[in-house]
């Protein structure tokens, strides 16, 4: 069922969005924080759109990585367009070729980029590559609902990294895709392809898994924030593979410094840092973290 409660939040922050000509855009994902081994892992996606599709009904698809051993069962897919059938979430018979691959490459059946050469994942798991069972027409600042069901009982226990990439199922979507690695890059550029990584949860239950030990990463990262959207507060989790000198700092969307935290000789391992928005008015927030010569950053959603 569509969630109605924020829709004049949602309607606001899609006007943001599109000043900055963003095609569509994962806004908010909704999972447990951890299940039992056996139970049926379900997350809900929402997605906005917003491009108007008035001229080819792409079917939407969706790229979920996941650890190995779990399966997906069904899903489902609702608008708050009202010209948008609602239908169902299949598997993509072409494993997400379609929009991975350029034209020629798909229709040669040749080899195309692996995703994986684009973001790294951890041993153990995989990516499952979904689609909707129908395509759509649907005007500008539309909004996708999309839960999806995944059935857990050949998984083992540990801690994983939840992840989702977004798209049309067209040509070479690929290099749309916008990793949130580089502020720049994505404020400035059109993208028709977006991802949201490191989700969070915890597996009990059975056995242990040996991919990620006690669910900590072993190389420098930036986990999105809990909750998102979120009001007034939120947590941001990181990982430090060695002591460093580390810089934290939050900017809006046009680039005005919000808040800069600079730590000398930060120690190694996992970390939270909490952020309250105080008077900032409802909107995108990136939340950046550098080390030497590294820097990653996530979008954060603020309603007041």
């Amino acid at each position: 069922m569509i969630r109605n409660n924020n829709l004049l939040a949602k309607i606001i922050f899609t006007f943001i969005l599109s000043l900055f000509h963003i095609a569509c855009l994962i806004e908010e994902v909704e999972q447990p924080a951890s299940i039992e081994i056996g139970s049926t892992f379900t997350s809900v996606l929402t997605i906005a759109a917003i491009s108007p599709e008035t001229n080819n009904p792409h079917h939407g698809v969706i790229a979920v990585l996941q650890p190995d051993g779990w399966e997906f069962t069904s899903g489902t897919f609702e608008s708050t367009d009202p010209e948008t059938p609602s239908g169902n979430i299949i598997m993509d018979p072409d494993s997400g070729r379609k929009w991975i691959c350029t034209e020629a490459e798909y229709l040669a059946d040749s080899s195309c980029t692996d995703l994986d050469t684009l973001i790294s994942i951890n041993e153990g798991m995989k990516w499952t590559f979904l689609m909707s069972d129908v395509g759509d027409f649907y005007s500008g600042d539309a909004y996708h609902e999309v839960t999806l069901n995944f059935n857990t009982s050949n998984g083992v226990s540990g801690t994983f990294p939840i992840g989702y990439i977004i798209t049309v199922n067209t040509w070479e979507m690929l290099p749309f895709l916008n990793t949130g690695n580089d502020a720049d890059d994505e404020l400035n550029t059109i993208n028709g392809t977006d991802s949201s990584m490191n989700h969070i949860i915890e597996v009990t239950g059975g056995s242990t898994a040996e991919i990620i030990k006690n669910s900590i990463p072993t190389t420098f990262s930036l986990m999105q924030n809990y909750p998102n959207p979120f009001n007034a507060d939120t947590k941001i989790d990181y990982y430090l593979p060695m002591i460093s000198d580390i810089l934290l700092s939050v900017h809006s969307l046009n680039g005005k410094l919000i808040e800069y935290n600079f730590f000398k000789n930060h120690p190694s391992g996992l970390h939270t840092f909490n952020f309250n928005a105080g008077d900032l008015s409802t909107g995108v927030y990136i939340f950046t973290i550098s080390m030497r010569n590294k820097k990653e950053h996530i979008k954060m959603l603020y309603l007041k």
